[in-house]
C-alpha cells in the first residue's frame, strides 16, 4: 500500500453519505478532527471504536444532528470538543466554516468525508469547497462511497496510483483551464483546454501504475476511483 504522503491532515465528517471502514483514513498524531453538525453522530460511532476518530472540534447549528444541542455540548465537554457553535441564517455552510477551523489552525490538507449523496446542493457545494481550498494553496479531498475528488491548481502536476481500469474524469473548476496534460490514462493529452461548459475530459480510466494529470492555467477538478493516499 502507498504511503499517505499527506501531512497534518483536517479531517471532516459531514451528515451525508457514509464510506467503507476500507476508505476512512485513520488520523495520525497531529492531525485535527472536525464534525460538522449531523457527522457528530459518525464520529462518535468511529471513536467509541478508536480514540483517534473522536472530535477535537465541533461545528454547527444543530439542525442536521442527531441529538439535541443540549446533549451535544454536554458530550462535547466531557471529551474536551471545541464547539463552534453557527447560527442557522449565515453565508456558508458547516463544511466550509469547518474548512475555516482547519485553515486558522495550520491546515492545508482537508479529508471531507460525509459530504456527497442525498441533497446536489451540498455535494455541489463542497466541490466548490475544493477550489477554494486549491485557491488558497491547499489541496482538498471529497470522499464519497464509490469516488473520491481533489484539484490540481495552476502549475500543479499530481499523480494517481489509480485501481486498474477504474474510472477517471478531469473537469475545468471554473473558467478555462489551459495546459491541461494527462498521461497513464486511457485518453491521454498534452497542452490542452478544457471549458466549463463542455465535458471532454469526461469517463476516462488509469491504465499505468500511476496516472499524471497537470495544468498550467486554471483548476482542474479529478474525480474517480482512487483514494486520498493514492495521490502524490
Amino acid at each position: 500500500m502507498k504511503k499517505n504522503p499527506h501531512k497534518r491532515v483536517c479531517h471532516i465528517f459531514g451528515a451525508g453519505e457514509r464510506v467503507s471502514a476500507e476508505a476512512l483514513q485513520r488520523p495520525a498524531d497531529g492531525d485535527l478532527v472536525i464534525a460538522a453538525d449531523g457527522g457528530y453522530s459518525w464520529v462518535t460511532e468511529l471513536g467509541a471504536a478508536d480514540e483517534a476518530f473522536l472530535a477535537d472540534i465541533f461545528v454547527g447549528d444543530f439542525d442536521s444532528a442527531a441529538e439535541s444541542a443540549a446533549e451535544i455540548r454536554e458530550r462535547c465537554a466531557k471529551t474536551g470538543t471545541t464547539v463552534v457553535e453557527l447560527p442557522v441564517v449565515k453565508d456558508d455552510t458547516d463544511t466550509g466554516v469547518c474548512v475555516q477551523e482547519g485553515a486558522k489552525r495550520g491546515y492545508k490538507t482537508f479529508y471531507i468525508y460525509g459530504g456527497t449523496g442525498g441533497r446536489w446542493d451540498h455535494t455541489i457545494a463542497n466541490l466548490q469547497l475544493l477550489t477554494h481550498i486549491a485557491r488558497e494553496g491547499g489541496r482538498g479531498f471529497l470522499i464519497g462511497a464509490e469516488i473520491c475528488a481533489t484539484t490540481v491548481n495552476a502549475g500543479e502536476k499530481i499523480t494517481i496510483a489509480g485501481k486498474p481500469d477504474g474510472h477517471l474524469s478531469v473537469f475545468s473548476a471554473g473558467g478555462n483551464a489551459e495546459g491541461v496534460s494527462i498521461r497513464g490514462a486511457k485518453y491521454e493529452t498534452e497542452d490542452v483546454t478544457l471549458r466549463d461548459d463542455y465535458a471532454l475530459g469526461v469517463s476516462n480510466s488509469f491504465t499505468a501504475p500511476e496516472t499524471s494529470i497537470a495544468c498550467k492555467k486554471g483548476t482542474l477538478l479529478v474525480t474517480g476511483e482512487f483514494l486520498p493516499k493514492d495521490v502524490s
